[in-house]
C-alpha cells in the first residue's frame, strides 16, 4: 500500500506544477474572478436590527453575534479593524490520500495487521500524506501577491504562516475585518467567510488566526492559596474514614495504586503551553527538590508564528503549566525529558489579547513534526461550534491523524464547564436563585479538541481517599461558584457529544455510537481534592481536567516506559479490552455534570460501566500497567532508572526532608578516622520515620513507634562513608530534620 501511495504522489508531484502554473498564471495581488470556499466561516455574524440609539427611530443598524453555540450577542460597538494590526495567520492545507490514512491508523494499532506497530517517520507521512511542494508554493504565491510577508511553511507541508493586515486578508481571502474591545481588550474577527481563488480549490482547508472572539483557554480551577506548614502529611495511612482533601502531586502513584510499578524514566512527555517558561521551571525545581526527586530534564520549544515572537510571562498561565508539569512528574514517579512546547503569547504592545488558535495549533503541530514526545498534553480547550466554524478543528484534526500515524499520543482535558462549554459555563445570581444567561439549561455543548477521534479525552472526578488509599470517586461537579471576575459559573467536568465529529471505530464497535462521545477515562479534578502546587513559589491548591489529563499522562507515560515505549494511540486497545478488564477501572458510577433547577436535573449521569461524565473511570495504575504492557511489541524496559538523589551532610548541619509512605530519602556523611563517637538523629515535622543506617563495619536501624524522633550512635566509628536512609513506613512525614555529627 505504502508504495503505491508514493506512485500516487510522484504523479501528483510531476503534475501539479504544469497545472497550477496554468490556473495562477492571470491571478495578481487583487481579488480572484472566481472564489472557492474554505472551512472558515465568518467569525462574527451580522445581525439586523432595529436601534433608536444615535440615529432616528426606526432606522436599521448593524450588529453583530458570535459565530459560536448558542451565537451570543457583541453588546460592544463593532467597526473595521485597524488597518496597522498586524495579523498573524497560519493557512491549513488539505493532506492527500485521507481514506487510506484513516485506514492505516486503524490498521497501525491492530494486532495481526501488516502495519501492526509499524509507524511513520515524519519524512514517511511528508511522502505518503501531505500537500505537494508544488501545492505549497502555490498557496505561498498568492499569499505573497496578496501582500503578506514573513511567510513560512511547517515542515510537513501543512501549515503556511504568514503576516498581514485587514487589506491583505480582503485580498487573499475575500474577507473583511471587524473590531470591537471587551473588557478593556481588543477583540477581532472576521464578518465574512475566508474563500481562496478557484485555482487554490482542494489545496487549502482553512485559515485560522483570524479571530480572537472565540478561542481555547486553560481548564484549571485555582483554589486558595496553602500555608506553608499545611500539607497533606496530616493524613496518615491509618485513618480509618474516607476523607476529602488535597494532594501532593507525588501521592498520585499511591492513590491510584502505582507504588510497584516501574517510573516512566524512560518515556519523553510533552505539554502545549504559551509565554515565558522561566517561572515554571523554577517551580518545578522547587516541587522536585523538596520531594526528593531527580532534578527534571527540561527542554523549553518556542513556535513562533511569523513574526510574532513575543514569549514574555502570563501570570495567568503559570499556573496552568505548573498544573501541568508537576503533576506529570509526581504522577509519573520522573520522566526521561519533559519538553515544553510554548507558542507566543499573543501580546501585541498595550492590547493585551488572547493567544490566537492559530499559535495553539502550530504548537501542536510543532510536537508531531519533532516526533520526540511519545504523550503530549493539552489542558486547553474551547467552543466546539466555534472552533469547527473558524476551521480550526479541521486544521487540528489532521495534525492528530499525523501523531496516531506515527505511535504519538495527545491528552486532551475535557473541560471544566459542564455541559455549558458554549457559553464558558456563566451564570448570573438573580434574587438568591441561579438562573441561566441567557441560555437555556437544555442546551448542551462540548470542548474542541477534546472532540476529536484522535486524542483521548480525560474527564474529571471528585477524589475520596483513605489515607493515601483510593476509596472512592464521583462525577466532578463542584457546583456554581465565583469563576474570580464577578461572573458565577458551573465547575464541572466536562462530557457529552460531539456535534461535528464522527464516532471513531472503537466507539462504534463498544458503544454503538454514531457521533464521537467523551471523555474517554476521568481522574481527580475538584478543587477540594485536587493538587497541591508550587504556583511562584507558593503552594497553591489547584483543580480542574488540567490536573486529570496531567494524571493521565503520567499513568501512560509509567506504561511506556514498561512496554519500551512500544504503544501506539491506546484508545482503540482501551475500549476492546476494558470492558473485560474490570480490575484495571474505578467504576465511576454516581454523579452528574449539569445543574438542578426547580426539580429538573440537566447534563449527563454517571452510570455502571462507560458514561457521558467519566468515560471508562479512573484506572488502577498496576493493573493498567499489565494490561497496557500487551498492547505493546512484548519487549522489556530498556534502560536504567535514574539513582535515587542522595543528600551529602555536612558534619553536625541538619537539613530538612519529607516523603511519601513507602518511600525514602537518601544522604551520606563521610567521616573521618580517629572519631569517638557517631550520631544520627530525626526529629521535628510530621508523620512517622525509620532511620537505617549502613557503613565500613555493619547496620544500624532505629523505628520508634509513632514518633520523628530518631536516633542511632555508633562508637568509635571507623572511617569511611555511612549512607543514611530516612523512610515513612505507612505515613507522609514532612518538615523532619535529619542530622549527623562526629567528634
Amino acid at each position: 500500500m505504502f508504495s503505491r501511495i508514493q506512485e500516487l504522489k510522484f504523479c501528483n508531484k510531476a503534475l501539479l506544477p504544469m497545472a497550477l502554473a496554468l490556473a495562477l498564471s492571470p491571478m495578481s495581488g487583487h481579488a480572484a474572478a472566481a472564489w472557492a470556499p474554505t472551512t472558515t466561516h465568518a467569525a462574527l455574524l451580522k445581525d439586523q436590527s432595529t436601534s433608536v440609539t444615535g440615529m432616528s427611530a426606526g432606522a436599521p443598524a448593524t450588529t453583530y453575534r458570535i459565530n459560536a453555540h448558542g451565537k451570543p450577542a457583541v453588546k460592544a460597538q463593532v467597526s473595521a479593524l485597524d488597518s496597522t494590526k498586524v495579523l498573524h495567520v497560519a493557512v491549513s492545507l488539505n493532506l492527500h490520500n485521507v481514506d487510506q490514512l484513516q485506514a492505516f491508523n486503524k490498521s497501525v494499532n491492530t494486532p495481526g495487521s501488516a502495519n501492526y506497530h509499524h509507524f511513520l517517520t515524519p519524512g514517511q507521512f511528508k511522502a505518503a500524506y501531505s500537500p505537494t511542494d508544488a501545492e505549497v508554493q502555490s498557496v505561498v504565491r498568492h499569499l505573497q501577491q496578496s501582500g503578506f510577508t514573513n511567510i513560512e511553511v511547517s515542515p510537513n507541508n501543512t501549515l503556511v504562516f504568514a503576516d498581514g493586515n485587514a487589506a491583505t486578508v480582503s485580498t487573499a481571502f475575500n474577507a473583511s475585518m471587524k473590531s470591537y474591545t471587551e473588557n478593556g481588550k481588543l477583540r477581532f474577527a472576521n464578518d465574512s467567510d475566508a474563500m481562496v481563488p478557484q485555482a487554490l480549490s482542494g489545496i487549502v482547508g482553512s485559515v485560522t488566526g483570524l479571530q480572537n472572539v472565540s478561542v481555547r483557554h486553560p481548564m484549571n480551577h485555582l483554589g486558595a492559596q496553602v500555608s506553608p506548614a499545611a500539607d497533606t502529611g496530616k493524613q496518615t495511612g491509618s485513618q480509618t474514614s474516607p476523607t476529602n482533601v488535597m494532594h501532593s502531586p507525588t501521592q498520585f502513584p499511591l492513590i491510584y495504586d502505582g507504588q510497584n510499578t516501574p517510573t516512566a524514566y524512560n518515556t519523553t512527555v510533552g505539554i502545549i503551553t504559551w509565554g515565558d517558561l522561566t517561572q515554571t521551571q523554577a517551580d518545578l525545581n522547587t516541587m522536585t527538590t523538596v520531594n526528593g526527586m531527580n532534578p527534571v530534564n527540561v527542554k523549553v520549544v518556542p513556535v513562533t508564528l511569523s513574526g510574532e515572537t513575543d514569549f514574555s510571562d502570563d501570570p495567568g498561565g503559570d499556573v496552568e503549566w505548573c498544573l501541568d508539569s508537576q503533576t506529570i512528574v509526581g504522577t509519573s514517579g520522573g520522566v526521561k525529558q519533559l519538553v515544553f512546547y510554548t507558542a507566543a503569547n499573543g501580546k501585541y504592545g498595550a492590547q493585551d489579547e488572547e493567544l490566537t488558535d492559530a499559535g495553539i495549533s502550530a504548537a501542536f503541530n510543532k510536537a508531531v513534526t519533532d516526533n520526540i514526545a511519545k504523550i503530549i498534553n493539552v489542558s486547553l480547550g474551547g467552543d466546539e461550534t466555534a472552533q469547527n466554524q473558524t476551521g480550526t478543528q479541521a486544521a487540528d484534526d489532521k495534525i492528530f491523524a499525523q501523531a496516531v500515524a506515527q505511535g504519538q499520543t495527545f491528552s486532551v482535558s475535557s473541560g471544566d464547564q459542564g455541559v455549558y462549554t458554549a457559553t464558558g459555563g456563566d451564570f448570573e445570581s438573580n434574587a438568591g436563585v441561579v438562573l441561566p444567561a441567557p441560555f437555556s439549561l437544555s442546551t448542551y455543548s462540548s470542548s474542541e479538541p477534546a472532540t476529536s477521534p484522535n486524542v483521548i479525552a480525560v474527564g474529571g472526578t471528585e477524589l475520596t481517599t483513605n489515607g493515601v488509599a483510593w476509596a472512592g470517586e464521583v462525577t466532578w461537579n463542584d457546583g456554581i461558584a465565583d469563576a474570580g471576575d464577578g461572573n458565577n459559573r458551573i465547575w464541572a467536568t466536562g462530557g457529552g457529544y460531539s456535534a461535528f465529529e464522527a464516532a471513531p471505530a472503537w466507539q462504534v464497535t463498544t458503544l454503538n455510537a454514531t457521533a464521537r462521545q467523551l471523555p474517554d477515562i476521568a481522574f481527580d479534578a475538584s478543587s477540594f481534592t485536587g493538587a497541591i502546587i508550587y504556583v511562584g513559589g507558593q503552594k497553591n491548591g489547584v483543580g480542574g481536567t488540567s490536573l486529570a489529563s496531567p494524571i493521565f499522562v503520567g499513568v501512560f507515560a509509567r506504561a511506556q516506559t514498561y512496554a519500551n515505549n512500544s504503544i501506539g494511540f491506546p484508545a482503540s486497545n482501551m475500549y476492546r479490552d476494558f470492558p473485560n478488564n474490570p480490575q484495571v477501572l474505578h467504576d465511576v458510577t454516581s454523579g452528574n455534570n449539569g445543574v438542578t433547577l426547580a426539580g429538573t436535573t440537566y447534563g449527563y449521569n454517571a452510570a455502571p460501566g462507560w458514561d457521558l461524565t467519566t468515560g471508562f473511570g479512573s484506572l488502577d495504575i498496576n493493573a493498567f500497567n499489565q494490561l497496557a504492557y500487551t498492547w505493546g511489541d512484548g519487549t522489556p524496559p530498556t534502560g536504567t532508572p535514574p539513582p535515587p538523589v542522595v543528600t551529602t551532610l555536612a558534619n553536625n548541619v541538619a537539613v530538612t526532608t519529607q516523603g511519601n509512605p513507602g518511600l525514602a530519602q537518601q544522604f551520606t556523611l563521610n567521616v573521618p578516622a580517629g572519631k569517638a563517637t557517631l550520631t544520627f538523629r530525626t526529629s521535628g515535622g510530621t508523620g512517622d520515620v525509620t532511620l537505617n543506617v549502613t557503613g565500613p563495619t555493619g547496620s544500624w536501624v532505629s523505628a520508634h513507634p509513632n514518633t520523628n524522633t530518631e536516633a542511632v550512635t555508633i562508637r568509635m566509628p571507623a572511617a569511611g562513608t555511612y549512607n543514611v536512609t530516612v523512610s515513612g513506613g505507612n505515613q507522609i512525614f514532612s518538615g523532619v530534620s535529619v542530622l549527623g555529627s562526629y567528634q
